[in-house]
């Protein structure tokens, strides 16, 4: 005679061990995914490029003249950046193309002082925040600034025609910045370390916004 309640029972914790497994491979699929999604997210390298607004201000001091006013004025930046993760820290060495534009006003005539440079950053920087895909940021360090053009204004040419602006000067910048899967958002304060010319350019002051795409 056949045993009703056992074999209903036998039936019972088939299904259960059925429902248990797919749980389980479901579990191991889900945390299959996840781990290569955070193993991406987590990469110990970075590489991306970037693009933004640079304001610049020129410090101008020239000492014949009673009133020199220096006004900031908008211009663009491109470059590439590598982020070498160091669990919290990381070093970014970056280089970037440059179009700074400055306004000076040398007794009541105004004009644009240009320069177009390759910058290279190496900086330092400490995630205050570490998630999985989203990041908070902060970061210092020095700038190599090569100048590899450089104008004046018709109103300034006069003024400024035995200025020689320096290959090659430091800046040193200071900022924070986020990130969002992929996405970089930084904003940060540069200043210079040496004067821009030997006569009456002396040290830029720039903030700096940037947003960036890490391709890996």
């Amino acid at each position: 005679m056949i045993n009703v309640k056992k074999t209903l029972k036998l039936v019972f914790l088939k299904i259960e061990n059925n429902l248990t497994m797919k749980k389980l491979i479901l579990l191991a699929v889900i945390c299959l995914f996840s781990s290569a999604l955070f193993a991406q997210l987590s990469s110990p390298v970075n590489f991306g490029l970037h693009a933004g607004l640079v304001s610049t201000k020129m410090d101008t001091k020239m000492p014949s003249v009673s009133e020199v006013k220096d006004k900031a004025d908008n211009g663009m930046m491109l470059g590439a950046f590598l982020r070498i993760n160091l669990n919290k820290w990381y070093l970014q060495p970056e280089l970037n193309y440059v179009s700074r534009k400055s306004e000076v006003v040398v007794s009541g005539v105004s004009g644009d002082v240009k320069t177009k440079s390759m910058d290279i950053p190496m900086l330092l920087g400490y995630k205050l925040v570490k998630l999985p895909a989203f990041k908070l940021r902060a970061f210092a360090g020095p700038v190599a600034s090569f100048n590899i053009d450089d104008s004046f204004s018709s109103a300034l040419k006069q003024r400024f025609e035995d200025e020689d602006l320096k290959g090659a000067v430091w800046n040193a910048k200071v900022g924070a910045g986020v990130d969002v899967w992929k996405l970089t958002l930084d904003v940060d304060y540069e200043f210079g370390l040496s004067d821009v010319s030997s006569e009456f350019l002396k040290k830029n002051k720039m903030f700096n916004v940037t947003l960036g795409f890490k391709l890996f």
